[in-house]
């Protein structure tokens, strides 16, 4: 691709080559692949395709949605709090939405770690089959009290901390627990604590319309499409409403810094890093062990149109490295 670069030292030449072949698999898609360690850029390759000016060819300040790796900057931000002592990880959720009736019996570590047992969407498609609820959803969201009652109506999937299940829904409600401890909105203590800390310019929270990349064939408009077609396993997230599991828009230059960032010690010390990659039942906080390498963690996102991919790898020749994939 003529959208592409790579280190000609020869040490790194082998790493970059591997890349090559997957960031030709999606040229057309909008995409960019990045590939650095601690100290330098090794790879990176874009799309042929332009920016939303027609004109800015793909490029690592480029943005795009990044969906569930949403939950790796939601961590931290929780991470950062256990260290300030503005709680703990063994506090109950109760304590701080005392109005979710069965938040008296879960705790923020069984959030975090996806043991929780709460409902992985707080609403179901069968709720959102009513018209009307799926318009407000998508167009207004709803207001945090009504995002609990609708929990209330709900049973646990499982008693807390027996079982794993991907819950959207944990991590929006940690976002509102950053927000009553913080006195301060979600969007606003990650722009300050993370996304300011790390020079992370091109970066936002809970924002629409600043992506400046064009996605590939995205696979639906607004409302043409049948919900059980779209998302068969009968969970769907908008957008408006994922806030702390869902909502950030990043680059791959800023995904690099944050990386690094985190693993330098710059956002948190390095217990709070162990609690982080603790994989508990297959997930840690915000990170996931990528099944069949070693030492290689990491976290994907999908929205409407998206899909991101945060990895982490751990090597004895290299380095830590990190790759970012976004399309």
């Amino acid at each position: 691709s003529s959208n592409s670069w790579s280190t000609n030292e020869d040490d790194l030449k082998g790493l970059a080559e591997i890349l090559k072949e997957e960031s030709e698999n999606f040229s057309g898609s909008g995409g960019i692949v990045m590939l650095a360690s601690d100290e330098k850029v090794i790879f990176i390759s874009g799309s042929e395709r332009t920016e939303t000016d027609g004109n800015t060819k793909v490029n690592a300040y480029t943005t795009y949605e990044i969906g569930s790796v949403t939950k790796t900057f939601t961590a931290t931000a929780i991470l950062q709090l256990c260290e300030q002592g503005k709680l703990s990880l063994d506090d109950k959720l109760g304590t701080y939405i005392p109005e979710y009736e069965k938040g008296k019996d879960i705790t923020l570590r069984q959030i975090i770690h996806m043991k929780s047992g709460i409902q992985r969407e707080f609403f179901s498609t069968e709720e959102l089959m009513d018209f009307d609820l799926f318009i407000k959803y998508y167009n207004d969201g709803f207001s945090d009290e009504e995002l609990i009652e609708v929990l209330n109506r709900h049973e646990l999937e499982f008693e807390p901390g027996t079982q794993s299940l991907y819950s959207n829904t944990g991590y929006t409600l940690l976002a509102m627990v950053i927000e009553k401890i913080t006195g301060e909105k979600y969007c606003d203590y990650i722009q300050k604590n993370i996304f300011d800390e790390c020079g992370m310019e091109h970066s936002s929270s809970m924002t629409l319309g600043d992506v400046t990349s064009v996605p590939k064939d995205p696979p639906f408009g607004y409302y043409n499409f049948d919900i059980n077609d779209v998302f068969p396993d009968g969970y769907f997230m908008c957008p408006v409403s994922g806030r702390g599991a869902g909502d950030i828009h990043s680059c791959a230059a800023d995904m690099i810094a944050f990386d690094n960032a985190l693993f330098s010690g710059k956002l948190i010390n390095s217990d709070s890093l162990a609690e982080m990659f603790s994989l508990d039942m297959g997930y840690g906080c915000g990170w996931q062990e990528i099944s069949g390498y070693k030492n290689c963690y990491g976290h994907a996102g999908a929205t409407g149109s998206y899909y991101s991919l945060n990895m982490v790898i751990k090597t004895e020749e290299y380095g830590t490295l990190y790759l970012i994939e976004l399309r």
